[in-house]
């Protein structure tokens, strides 16, 4: 990315360059809005205080009606050369229900994909490698004041900061948790044992007990390794999360004992890491000139696979709304509740949290009407399989 030189208005920006956005936060959300409003020959500035993203355990893979997004943003180019495609799912669930299921998924690590974001952002958008200390909104002009003293004058500021509280309070923004602690996820790399290697492409493996506390397992290649992340519903001082830590072979095969048929034995190749997850979602975010988009308006499970399904609705959704809000002088807050208040936003934002619930849930509650759904769904799962099998024979036969 590089500097360039923007219009100067000394009474706004006290000579500091104008931009019509500044984006704070260069995560996901942030480069993805960056993109693609530069794209759209908006004037943006992107503010992050690291030049490079450093690893963090965080989304590692794009499935299925991702893609669709992903594609709309037109940003597809910059994931495929970082991440490693598969085009077939083991699918195990209890009872040994096994589907070999078509899919489209690429695996990555976070920090490639976000870097190799930030490699794509245009050249005309600004980017500035500092912190923000603070944020002065109003209807017309917004100030972003910076660590090293610089303050940039702005139209808009969209912020994308993740789970970073520092500057929504500065804004008089509130969280309200909606669920603490809700589910923890667990990630490391493995390969075969000595002598062995892994028969499937990828692996989803649900598990076999309620009292095990976990949802499912999933693993998919990334490079030349397996990678392997485990979503669950235990605390942070359950002995299972100290025991997946030092020793994952046994914690996996000890809560899931069929697991051990599908993976063998295998060693571990990089450190486990580990990840809380609250469910959050922010008020007093209807102000003047700053929008949030991504983590930073709400988190979202991992199990669910939405986080990352919201942050691109997100940029599409505010895409859709940015050049009308730009035609006319000011950024009030009522202009900008056009975003906040889109049924395509609200709708996707709705069904992660209800995903999150339910799949807690579906994993975790013992009362006889979530028995009966459990049921269901192996039921489901298997006439799928019959269905699936009864029409190869089908082509089979018509091709003889």
């Amino acid at each position: 990315m590089h500097e360039i030189r923007a219009a100067q208005d000394p009474a706004k920006g006290g000579g500091s360059p104008v931009s019509d956005v500044t984006i704070i936060g260069a995560g996901a959300a942030g480069s993805m809005a960056a993109i693609v409003l530069a794209r759209r020959g908006i004037s943006v500035t992107l503010v992050d205080m690291r030049a490079k993203h450093p690893p963090e355990f965080r989304c590692e893979k794009i499935v299925d009606d991702q893609l669709d997004l992903i594609e709309q943003l037109q940003l597809l180019d910059l994931l495929k050369p970082v991440s490693t495609r598969v085009d077939r799912m083991l699918v195990v669930r209890p009872g040994n229900i096994q589907e070999l299921r078509k899919t489209t998924e690429y695996g990555f690590s976070y920090q490639d994909f976000i870097n190799s974001l930030r490699a794509g952002v245009p050249g005309r958008v600004r980017f500035v490698n500092e912190r923000v200390a603070k944020i002065r909104n109003g209807e017309e002009t917004q100030i972003v004041e910076l660590a090293d003293g610089e303050t940039l004058s702005t139209r808009l500021v969209l912020l994308a900061t993740g789970l970073a509280q520092g500057l929504r309070q500065n804004l008089g923004m509130t969280l309200d948790t909606v669920h603490h602690h809700h589910s923890l996820c667990v990630g490391f790399s493995l390969r075969p044992g000595e002598g062995q290697k892994f028969n499937f492409p990828a692996l989803t493996y649900y598990s076999e007990r309620l009292e095990s506390g976990i949802a499912y397992i999933t693993l998919f290649p990334m490079g030349d390794v397996m990678r392997a992340n485990l979503f669950t519903y235990h605390g942070y001082q359950d002995p299972f999360v100290a025991q997946i830590r030092n020793d994952p072979v046994s914690a996996l095969y000890g809560a899931m004992p069929g697991l051990q048929k599908f993976l063998g034995s295998f060693e571990r190749t990089d450190e486990v890491r580990i990840r809380m997850i609250d469910l959050d979602r922010v008020a007093n975010h209807r102000q003047h000139g700053v929008v949030l988009i991504g983590d930073a308006f709400q988190t979202s499970c991992p199990a669910t696979g939405t986080g990352l399904t919201r942050c691109m609705n997100d940029v599409a959704r505010l895409s859709e709304h940015i050049d009308r809000w730009l035609a006319t002088p000011g950024m009030s807050r009522g202009k900008l509740a056009s975003f906040y208040d889109d049924p395509r936003k609200t709708s996707v934002d709705d069904k992660a949290t209800y995903a999150a619930h339910y799949a807690r849930k579906f994993a975790t509650d013992r009362r006889l009407s979530w028995d009966l759904r459990r049921i269901k769904t192996v039921l489901r799962s298997r006439f799928n399989i019959m269905e699936d099998s009864l029409a190869e024979r089908l082509r089979l036969l018509s091709a003889s």
